[in-house]
This record gives C-alpha cells, sequence and structure tokens, in this order.
C-alpha cells in the first residue's frame, strides 16, 4: 500500500482480524480450561498477533446469567492502544463480553478496597495508605504529586515510585493512567490542605475533567476559536507561527474513539496560494466532521518556511486519509496527508 499512514492503521485491524479468526477456532477448548492455564495459552495465541497486548479473563458469579469478559490491555502502553482497541472492535465471539483496556473495578481483587490495596516486591510491600496525592492542572490535563506518607529505604525508592504508577493504573485505570494524567511528579511531601488519599483521587479526576470541559459531547455549531502567535527566535531555532484552535473542539479530547489525529501540510508562497490552503482546509473539515466523526482542531501557519498545517481529530482516520489525499491531489498546492495516534491531543495543549 502506497500510504504508510493507511498502511499501519490497516496492519492493526488485520492483527486483529487474524487474531480472531484463529480464537474461534480454540475458543470452544480453552473455554474447558482452568483459569491459569486459560490466561497462559489465551495469551499464547494473542502473541502470535499482536506481541504487544495482552488478554485477561473476568468471571462471572457462579449464580450469574451475564457472560464473563475478555479484557484486552497493552500494559498502559499508549503506543500500543490502537492494537488494543481493534482487538476490542473487531470481536468475534459469542461466549464474552470483549473489553478494551482494565478498568478501576477489575484491577483490584474483590475481596479488597482500594484503602487497603497493596502490592510488594520482594519483602517490600506499598499500600495506598502509604500513599498522598494532590491533584492540579498542567497544560490542560489534571497533573498528580505523590509523595509517601511512611519513610521509604533509600533502596526502595525506585521500587516504591515503579508501584505508586502500578497503583494509579489499578485505581483510575488503564485509559484514565496514561491519557487523563499529563503528569506524574514525586514529591518529598504534600501540604495537609492539599492532600487526598488514592481512594479520592478518582472522584477528584472525573470531577477536575469534567470542569476542564472535556465532556465527550461533539460541539454544536458556531464553533469558538482562540488565535495564538508565536515570535521568531533564532537562538532558540524557534520558527514564527500563527496558531488558530477550534476551542469547542476540546470537548472531545481524551474520548477513546478519537485519538488519531489526521495532519495536512500545504506549502505556500503567495497570497492566492494562501487562499487555496483555507479552501483545502475548509474542503477536508466538511469530511471530517461528516455525521460527527471527526472535527477540525488546529492550524498552524509557519511564517518562517511558508507553511500551514491543519489538524483533524477523527474517528475513522482511514476514511479521512483516503478522502484528504484526494483533495490534495485536486489542490494547486503541493500538500500532504499524514496521521498519527495522539489520544490526549498534545498538539493541541499548549
Amino acid at each position: 500500500m502506497s500510504n504508510p499512514h493507511l498502511a499501519q492503521i490497516h496492519a492493526l485491524r488485520q492483527n486483529a482480524r487474524r487474531f480472531w479468526a484463529a480464537w474461534q477456532a480454540e475458543e470452544a477448548r480453552l473455554a474447558q480450561l482452568s483459569d491459569i492455564e486459560f490466561v497462559e495459552q489465551a495469551n499464547d495465541l494473542l502473541r502470535q498477533f499482536c506481541p504487544e497486548c495482552i488478554v485477561e479473563r473476568e468471571g462471572n458469579a457462579p449464580d450469574s446469567d451475564d457472560l464473563p469478559s475478555l479484557v484486552f490491555s497493552s500494559e498502559g502502553i499508549r503506543e500500543h492502544f490502537p492494537q488494543v482497541q481493534a482487538l476490542a472492535e473487531l470481536a468475534q465471539t459469542q461466549r464474552y463480553h470483549v473489553r478494551a483496556f482494565r478498568s478501576p473495578e477489575s484491577s483490584v481483587a474483590p475481596d479488597l478496597s482500594i484503602d487497603d490495596f497493596g502490592i510488594g516486591i520482594g519483602d517490600f510491600l506499598l499500600n495506598t495508605s502509604d500513599v498522598a496525592i494532590a491533584l492540579n492542572e498542567w497544560r490542560m490535563l489534571p497533573a498528580l504529586e505523590i509523595a509517601f506518607t511512611r519513610p521509604i529505604p533509600t533502596d526502595m525508592c525506585d521500587h516504591a515510585q515503579n508501584i505508586a504508577i502500578i497503583m494509579l493504573d489499578h485505581i483510575i485505570g488503564e485509559w484514565a493512567a496514561s491519557v487523563k494524567i499529563g503528569m506524574v511528579d514525586f514529591v518529598d511531601n504534600i501540604a495537609p490542605e492539599r492532600a487526598m488519599s488514592f481512594t479520592a483521587l478518582p472522584k477528584k479526576l472525573n470531577q477536575m475533567w469534567r470542569e476542564l470541559g472535556y465532556t465527550g459531547v461533539y460541539p454544536e455549531p458556531e464553533w469558538q476559536f482562540g488565535t495564538y502567535q508565536i515570535e521568531e527566535d533564532e537562538d532558540r531555532e524557534q520558527d514564527a507561527l500563527v496558531l488558530m484552535r477550534n476551542e469547542s473542539a476540546a470537548s472531545l479530547l481524551g474520548r477513546a474513539d478519537m485519538g488519531w489525529v489526521v495532519c495536512v501540510e500545504a506549502q505556500l508562497a503567495s497570497k492566492a496560494d494562501l487562499d487555496a490552503a483555507y479552501e483545502l482546509q475548509d474542503s477536508i473539515e466538511a469530511e471530517a466532521s461528516l455525521n460527527q466523526q471527526g472535527i477540525f482542531t488546529l492550524s498552524v501557519m509557519n511564517m518562517t518556511n511558508g507553511t500551514r498545517t491543519m489538524y483533524y481529530n477523527s474517528s475513522n482516520p482511514a476514511g479521512l486519509v483516503e478522502k484528504a489525499a484526494v483533495l490534495c491531489e485536486q489542490c494547486p498546492l503541493p500538500a500532504e496527508v499524514s496521521c498519527q495516534y495522539d489520544p490526549n491531543w498534545s498538539y493541541y495543549r499548549f
């Protein structure tokens, strides 16, 4: 396939389809295994097609008629989230519910609460009660400060920090820990008036997410735009930029199906070229927003090198890349289309 970005997306989906074809041939046999054997053999099968992912089975209560669940994960490694999502989207099974990413409630043993949840490495054990946190905002995302409430041996500090990160994944879920938290900073202590326990984090995080406006609801027409300017600085190798951001699009930031961003870069040499770039931007925007599958988010005019880059987040990146490529061919400007996975819109937050 000539377009490497389309090839990447199609490869993820092909990996998932091949796994599910193999799964259907093995599903009945796997269902007869013990929990441990099931997990081992299911993951052996998955690694043949998606080596960066794992699968877990969440059983249902003996007296429940509900199906058990298969939960796919990439252990919080964000670059592999698209493969996890493809596995869930293309699921082929009648025996299980299928879900992408570990949820908070599935990560803690059923006989434990968050208050007494602990993780050990060798003889070292850290409980959630040994950790205090503070919630801040950084670059349009929640950020965490983490401090330990009891002395940690010097040779165990790295272990303690790693355990705290694992706890974060367990307590707020794989997606939230990787996408909704913008930064984690370990500090010596947190002022009592700012400190909270891990127990309080899920509720406080959801509250901050709503306050930041990330509702997941597609914005109504008459979008609001902001314009920003960055001056050229040769010493810092900073080009002169003019940015126009669709502020209304922020409501979709962090939505799981809007993690792909399609970028179109056009070369400009004259005022007429700028007019053509505006027309190209509008044409691709119309395709992106069809049936609310995507949205125009940002344009960056580089005054130093004469380029205009336009960004569109989409739940159908392959389709939008194809349509944008056709529109670029019809445009008189030299223009290139690319796409990347960026689930918390790092390019958008400045």
